[in-house]
Parts: structure tokens; sequence; C-alpha cells
């Protein structure tokens, strides 16, 4: 019993951590600012790849097109989809003077259908910065000047907007992961650092990039079978002289991945297993621990009221539970996320574990396999 209680005040301690890296990730993790540019903005275009988008992509393309940016363009790739995205893109395109459609080639070996779409936009275009995102990501009015202004103002090679995951229904049970790990348990604070080159991420929001430098940093070539390419994109970035910037911009820009819990699982379970780099030692440990910190408290809690002999270990538990629900309340307000998924966070690491799972016989049976495209097992 004292070696559990022992156990459980540990992990009491690492959630006592968790608050400490919450409120320096409040105070020092930027908004993004809402001033424009002082002087005449660089040149801007935004890249969008996308497949089988019908749902999402009147929205998104729309809240780009809409943007105040003088000279800005707007290029799709419609990466052969077979559903009505073409249709809607033709539509747009006769709104909208600064949309350009450009139809998607099946990609070559070696290369990821999404990263080599990206490529393709890329050579479309000639500005200064390059947006590329996601075909669901919708941007507040007046967002594209706000983020040049960043760039110009700190001068740097990339910028990421943290976006709001949108939720509905049980959806925040998955989404809710994201600010959980950007605000309680990651030090993303420390990614703003130029010298911690290996420190950095994306985000489906997408990323500002400055074009000259991503096409020195060895260009959508040297993430060609990444997955997820967005993290993969931010790195290489940081990585290349370390002028990248994380903001938050859950306020403007949002995007919602999935609709229902069961698409969420699905979307999840293709790249679950590469954020651990596809190394089961490594996915092994991370998924220790992230079931320790977050589910025995609870089980600690619920086992002393049931059964007198574990009542040492109550007030550790009760201490980290408390803390668990605190540091999900406020990083889940940060993230806009339902506040009911504070109080549900145990079931979150059991969810996600499942996904892990589900993720890893992907990968070492079928391989990945997404929107019709079936790619084996990526190295």
């Amino acid at each position: 019993m004292f070696i559990m209680a022992l156990f459980l005040w540990g992990i009491a301690a690492w959630w006592g951590l968790a608050c400490m890296n919450l409120a320096a990730n409040w105070l020092l993790l930027p908004r993004l600012s809402r001033m424009g540019c002082s002087e005449p903005p660089p040149s801007l275009s935004v890249v969008i790849p996308a497949r089988d988008e019908e749902r999402d992509i009147g929205a998104a393309v729309t809240s780009h097109c809409t943007q105040d940016y003088p000279g800005l363009r707007v290029v799709v790739v419609d990466d052969r989809s077979t559903d009505g995205t073409r249709a809607i893109l033709d539509r747009l395109a006769q709104r909208y003077e600064s949309l350009e459609v450009v139809d998607g080639r099946e990609p070559p070996r070696g290369w990821l259908g999404k990263p080599h779409a990206i490529m393709l936009g890329l050579d479309h275009v000639r500005s200064d910065l390059v947006l590329v995102v996601d075909a669901d990501v919708r941007m507040d009015p007046g967002v594209l000047h706000r983020a040049a202004g960043e760039m110009v103002r700190h001068d740097l090679d990339c910028l990421l907007m943290i976006p709001e995951l949108e939720g509905r229904g049980l959806e925040p049970m998955v989404m809710s992961f994201w600010p959980a790990l950007l605000l309680y348990i990651a030090p993303s604070y420390l990614m703003n650092l130029p010298t911690l080159k290996s420190l950095a991420t994306g985000a489906p929001s997408g990323l500002l990039v400055r074009r000259e430098a991503l096409e020195a940093a060895g260009g959508m070539a040297a993430i060609a079978m990444e997955i997820p390419n967005d993290a993969a994109l931010g790195k290489l970035m940081k990585r290349y002289r370390g002028r990248y910037r994380v903001v938050l911009a859950m306020d403007c820009v949002r995007v919602r991945m999935y609709r229902g819990l069961r698409e969420c699982v699905k979307g999840f379970t293709k790249n679950c297993y590469r954020f651990y780099l596809g190394n089961p030692v490594l996915a092994l440990a991370a998924k220790v621990d992230d079931l320790s910190v977050h589910c025995l408290p609870l089980l600690a809690v619920a086992g002393a009221l049931i059964f007198p002999a574990l009542r040492p270990i109550a007030a550790p538990g009760a201490i980290a539970l408390t803390a668990g629900i605190i540091c999900n309340a406020l990083s889940g307000l940060r993230g806009r996320q339902a506040l009911w998924t504070a109080f549900v966070f145990p079931l979150r690491s059991v969810l996600w574990t499942y996904i892990l799972l589900l993720s890893v016989r992907q990968y070492y049976g079928r391989g990945i396999e997404w929107r019709g495209r079936r790619y084996g097992r990526i190295k």
C-alpha cells in the first residue's frame, strides 16, 4: 500500500507541474496580433490541397477568397476528387477572380497524395508568402493581413496559427486532446525559441511560410512521405534557421475535421502511430505514462470509496484528480472546447489508447489508407 500511495503522490506531483506548465503556456504563448502590416504587405497566396472535400470546401475557400488582402491568390488543387468537390470549385471560380483551380495528378512513387498536391499548388504561385492550409479551415475576415503582419514584424520564415478544433456531440471527447497537449502537457511556449530547432509542430490550420525559405529548406520533396505532413512541414521550417513562431488563433481560425465519434476515430487512426515515429517502445512508454497520470487518480478515489483498505491512497488520488479537472477545464476554455470534457478526461485517454491500437494494427497490417488511396507501411 505504501508503494501505491507513493506512486500516486508522484502522479499528484506530475499534475502540479502540469498546472505550472499550463500557467506558463497561458502567459507566454502569444495570441495572433490584431495589427496588420504597417507598410504595404508582402504578396501572399493560399495553397489548398483538396480531395473529396465537398462537405467543407465551399465555406473554407470562400473564407479565403473574401479576405481583404491586396493581390491575394487562392490556388486549390483538386486532387482527383470523386465527389462534388470540383463542381463546387468551378462555381466558386466564376464568383472569385482570385481563385484558381488546378488539376491534381496521381502521386508518383515516393510521394503521398497530400504533399504531392501541395507541391503542384506551389508550382503555380510566385508570392513572397504562402499559406499552406487544409480544405476545411475557415478564417475570419482580416486574419491573413494580421498573420502577414506577424511575419514582417518578427522576421519569420514560418507562422503557425493554432485553430479551434470544432466538435459536436461526442466529438470533443477526441478533439479536447489537442488543447490539453498544447497547454498543460507540452511546454509549447518553448517552440518560439529560435535556438530549439527540433521543437516545432504543425496544425490543421496549416502554416504561413516564406516561399524562398521553404524552397531553401528542401520544399515539399523533403517531407514527401511524412504523416502527419503539417507537423513535418513545421519541423522542416524550424530546423532551417529557427525563424518560426506559434500563435493562438482559436478566436478567428476554426476547423471541424470530422463528423461524429466514429469518423474521428477513423480519421486519427491513419496517423496516430506516426506521432510516435512508428516506434513501438516510444508509443508504449508514452501510453503507460498517459494512462497512469490520467486514469489512476480516478481509480484510486473510486477504489478508496468502495474498499476501506485503500483509503491511504485517497488523498493523493483526489489531489491529482482535482488538478486534472482544473487543467482540462482551463485548457479547454482556451481551446474553446466543451466544458464537460474536463470531467471525463480519463475516458479520453482510454479512447486515444484505442485509437493508437487501431493505428498500430493498421500500420503493421494493410498499411496507411485514406481517401481511396493505399500507401502500405510508411517508414
